[in-house]
């Protein structure tokens, strides 16, 4: 899900989301983004290799997702 984020195209795969509830965020980036390996430790490091990237994406998606109650985030983590 973070990578959805910081490819900006969270609007798009809730939508994809609306037509198919079991569309994963794995299956979306693989199909939709072009990225394979999006499951691999390998490419999760790569692709957050630089700290402020990684941490753009936990804000980006704490700002857009729809939090309940007292739950809690990546994002309250690093607070």
């Amino acid at each position: 899900m973070l990578i959805i984020c910081n490819e900006g195209k969270y609007k798009e795969y809730e939508n994809a989301k609306r037509k198919n509830p079991q569309l994963k965020p794995s299956i979306y980036c693989k199909a939709n983004l072009g990225l394979k390996d999006v499951k691999s430790y390998k490419f999760v490091k790569d692709y957050f290799a630089n700290i402020d990237i990684l941490i753009g994406a936990i804000h980006e998606y704490r700002r857009i997702s729809k939090v309940h109650g007292n739950e809690k985030t990546l994002w309250d983590l690093l607070k």
